[in-house]
């Protein structure tokens, strides 16, 4: 069977005579026509109950943009060109095509290249790519949330981490303590100031940050002088008073946490990190792709977009080192869901210390594209996978 966009009536169709296909969360009928002339075929999957799966993935608007579609296209154009390749309709779709009540979307085009608008119904779940935690914040987004909810559309994932709240709920659980570096929020001077003389060298994080945004380092020396790194600069400071009175505003504005700086072990003379990809999966959390990144440029993070390098991670790996990798991101994915929401996605950022143990950096509910075109390849089919699971094995997200 194939369905196809009408454009006078923007209305979808199908192919099949005397045959019932309904779409979407609300059950629309798509109806058949026999005006196939010049129309764009589709041949989908017919799931049970004489369904059409619809995938919609939301984003935020960008005027910048011809279509308004923000956030990560790439990824979009990929998702969309695998999932069309298995009989499945996704389209993407921001907040304010749902909001305003107008029920659009764009359907990617591989003949054109480009993202066409047509009018789209209800999806059936909702792969959540919002690129900005501002939007998420919106009374606009709420609203659209709680559309979804009443319409029992599935949504994942609910939305970003805050770092602090994430390190949280792994401590509370108590599972994964040996993983979780010394962390704390950063409320007030004496808290960071009894943080730095414990630790003596420690990492400050925006709790609302990401790749390697607004990172910095701060170490005590001997002599009780700190020494403050930034990706781009490097300050010292004769006490903590003096760095406390110039830095105290940015800290406490942009909600930063501090956490022990972990001694890393070092390859060729640089520090390097592993980035883990996990779906759901029956139950489960898998892991789906592992992947290094290597610091260059600079020693405080390893992201690829402050200067981070491609590693293979078949040079490092072990049974032991992917046994611990396979029950951290396990109980990540229980741990998270449970006390945040359901995660079908997410990376994990695990350091690795000189004795060989390993530290949870930080979780991704929104992992970027890898460069491994592998990991890729096995993210689009856990994800075309989880998304029939989800959608036709009658398990409602919580």
């Amino acid at each position: 069977m194939n369905i196809f966009y009408d454009s006078v009536s923007e209305s979808w169709c199908h192919d099949q005579k005397d045959t019932v296909l309904f779409a979407g969360a609300a059950d629309e009928e798509i109806n058949y026509s026999n005006e196939l002339s010049g129309q764009r075929l589709f041949p989908i999957t017919e799931f049970p109950g004489s369904r059409l799966l619809l995938v919609g993935i939301m984003t935020s608007f960008n005027p910048k943009k011809e279509t308004g579609l923000g956030g990560n296209l790439a990824l979009f154009q990929d998702l969309s060109l695998y999932l069309f390749q298995h009989g499945i309709l996704p389209y993407a779709f921001t907040g304010k095509d749902f909001a305003s009540g107008s029920m659009r979307g764009y359907v990617f085009s591989s003949d054109t290249n480009k993202w066409i608008e047509c009018k789209v119904p209800l999806p059936d779940i909702v792969y959540n790519r919002i690129p900005s935690r501002g939007y998420e914040a919106s009374a606009e987004f709420q609203s659209l949330m709680s559309h979804f909810n009443e319409h029992h559309v599935n949504i994942f994932n609910p939305g970003f981490l805050d770092k602090y709240l994430m390190f949280e709920a792994l401590m509370g659980d108590g599972s994964l303590t040996n993983h979780l570096p010394a962390t704390a929020r950063l409320q007030n001077r004496e808290c960071l100031e009894s943080f730095l003389d414990t630790h003596r060298h420690i990492y400050l994080k925006p709790c609302k940050g990401s790749q390697g945004k607004g990172i910095y380092t701060l170490r005590k020396n001997p002599d009780d002088t700190l020494l403050f790194n930034s990706l781009k600069y490097s300050e010292t400071f004769s006490n903590f008073a003096s760095f406390w009175e110039t830095k105290k505003k940015d800290l406490i504005k942009r909600n930063y946490l501090a956490q022990r700086a972990v001694v890393p072990k070092k390859l060729l003379g640089h520090r390097y990190d592993y980035r883990v990809l996990v779906h759901y999966e029956k139950g489960f959390y898998k892991v789906t792709g592992k992947a290094v990144r290597m610091s260059q440029l600079q020693e405080i993070t390893t992201h690829t977009p402050r200067g981070g390098k491609l590693y293979p991670y078949q040079n490092l790996q072990s049974k032991r080192l992917n046994l611990t990798l396979a029950r951290i991101a396990q109980k990540c994915g229980e741990i998270l869901s449970k006390k945040i929401g359901f995660l079908g996605e997410f990376s994990i950022d695990i350091g690795e210390d000189e004795s060989g143990s390993l530290f949870i950096y930080e979780v991704n509910s929104k992992p970027m594209q890898f460069d491994e075109e592998e990991i890729e390849a096995n993210r689009l089919l856990h994800l075309k996978n989880l998304f029939i699971e989800l959608t036709f094995s009658n398990r409602k997200i919580k």
